[in-house]
Order: structure tokens, then sequence, then C-alpha cells
């Protein structure tokens, strides 16, 4: 079976939800192809890997093909790679911040002792050295991504392009509420209050005039960066990658509370999309619309989600006490 063919199973193997079956074959073609195949079948492994607990493999894969895109002149996959490191990193950006606001607000709770031990503020220090240089390897992968996709003009990249830089905007979004939030315990209480919650007060509450202008560019920026997206995929009549834009959108209006503009887009997303080969997208769409529905009986709770809440081992010793 030659290499072309034994990609292909294992594409059609992804394609079955067999991710499991695929990977065998996928990291033989990764390791000993020739680096077209090897490209490929990187590529494949986005798929065919667990986003989070794997998502330092993915780091170092994304790196390797970035290398063999270039090398190959594959302007279109090496920027769409750009993006998907970009993602990657933010995960890990992500993990960063936590850690930093646990160590952080763990000092806030236990004011007579600040930092408990001299090991905490070492470590406080060197997180935020990384959470820096993070944030400047992403802006440079974007900026990267943003400069190639000017040369690319074919529709389909472009649209793949564009979804990668919008769900970097998206998780920016997302890092932001956490990083500029000026909250604490009682804020963080007021602030998850479904009806302050529900008119954005929130935002008033626990964000700075900057903060709050930071994040409505960073959402713009995805939402106009997804619509893009989208075009791009109608244009080169892909309505399955249009449909999952269509429901990324819906999903970022949702979480922001603009409902109708939501259920506009879960509407598009469920006409373009194909109930027998997008399954798992109709899945996500009626549980958000399920969600919707039911947003005043059972209220999501975002703030607990995204982790702007006080962080786990601060709840049970305060929440109590309140």
């Amino acid at each position: 079976m030659t290499e072309a063919d034994e990609l292909k199973v294992a594409q059609h193997l992804l394609a079955q939800g067999m991710p499991a079956k695929a990977q065998p074959i996928l990291w033989k073609l990764y390791q000993f192809g020739n680096p077209s195949t090897r490209l490929d079948a990187g590529l494949s492994l986005f798929a065919a890997l667990d986003q989070v607990s794997q998502n330092d493999l993915l780091l170092q894969i994304a790196e390797q093909c970035i290398a063999t895109a270039n090398a190959l002149g594959r302007k279109d996959i090496h920027a769409f790679l750009l993006t998907q490191n970009a993602i990657f990193l933010f995960r890990k950006l992500s993990g960063v911040l936590y850690q930093e606001q646990n160590l952080k607000l763990a000092a806030k709770a236990f004011r007579w002792i600040d930092f408990s031990l001299e090991a905490d503020k070492v470590e406080y220090a060197a997180l935020g050295e990384e959470r820096t240089r993070l944030e400047k390897e992403i802006a440079a992968l974007e900026a990267g991504a943003l400069a190639e996709l000017k040369s690319i003009h074919d529709h389909y990249p472009q649209g793949k392009i564009l979804m990668g830089l919008a769900e970097i905007s998206s998780s920016r979004f997302i890092y932001d509420l956490g990083l500029l939030m000026n909250g604490g315990r009682w804020k963080s209480k007021i602030m998850n209050i479904y009806s302050v919650r529900r008119w954005n007060l929130d935002k008033l509450i626990g964000y700075n005039r900057r903060a709050r202008r930071k994040l409505q560019n960073s959402f713009r920026d995805a939402i106009d960066l997804y619509r893009r997206a989208l075009g791009e995929f109608r244009a080169d009549n892909n309505n399955s990658d249009a449909a999952h834009a269509a429901y990324a959108i819906a999903l970022k209006y949702a979480i922001t509370f603009r409902f109708s503009k939501a259920k506009k887009y879960l509407n598009l997303s469920r006409n373009l999309g194909n109930a027998e080969t997008d399954r798992n997208l109709f899945i996500y769409i009626e549980e958000l619309e399920k969600r919707i529905k039911d947003r005043y009986r059972h209220p999501h709770n975002y703030v607990e989600e995204f982790g702007l809440d006080l962080p786990k081992a601060l709840r049970g010793q305060t929440r109590g006490h309140v």
C-alpha cells in the first residue's frame, strides 16, 4: 500500500470517529514518510489527538510542520499552521494565567502572610515572565499569519486561516476576562449573579474602562474574523465549514447574552449543515438551542466555567462565611 493510500485509510478512520485506530498509521507516516506526506499526516494528527491533554505534543507537531510547509513553499498551509500554533500556545498561556492567579488570590486571601513561602513568590515571578513570553510569541504568530493571508487568494484556505485567527481573538477575549478583572471575594459573588451577567453589568463592576475597551475589541475582532471566514467558505461552496463558522458565531453571541443574534446564526448553521455528515455539529446546535431556551430557569454559569470566580482551593473557605 502506498503512503497516499495509507493516508486515505487514516483519514477515513478519522471521519468515522475512530481516532485511536488512525493514530498508528498517522504516526508512521509522520515519522517516516516523504516531506509532503509528513506534512499531511501532521495536519491529520491535529484531529486525531486530544486537544487538552496532548496540547504540548500538538505544539511540537505544529512547530515541525511549520518548518516543513515553509521548506515546501506551501504558503497557505504555513499560514494556517501559524494560527494553529498560536491556538495551542493560548491553551498553555491559559494554564500559566490560572496558576498565577491562584497564587495571587491566595496571597490576597491571607494578607497577614502575603506569599506564604519564598518559593511561591519566586514561582509567581517566573509565571509572570512566562506569560509575557507566550503573549509575545502568540502576537508574532498572529501577525505572521495575517501578513501571509494577503498573498493567498483561494477561498477555502483563506477561510481556514481566518477561522484560526478568529479562534485566537476569541481565546484572547476569554483570557483577558481573567487577566483584566479587578475582582476578589465580594466582586466575584456579585458578578456571578445571573441578572448582573445578563445585562453585562459585571463588566462595569469588575473591569475598568481600559479593560472594557480591550474586551470589546477582542470580541469584535473575533466576530469579524468568523464572519469573513463564513463568507469565504460560502464563496467556495463549502457548506460544512460555513455551518461550523456560523455555529462558532452563535456560540460567542450566546456566552455574551446576545441571544437574538445567537439564534440567527444557529438557524444559519442548521440550514447550511448536513444532518448526516455534520452529526456532531447538529448535536452542538441542539444543545445550544436548549441552553438558550432554558436560560432563565437554569442560567449557565459562565463565570465559573471560564475560571473567573475564586479558585477551588479558596471557594470552600470563603463561601460559607458570607
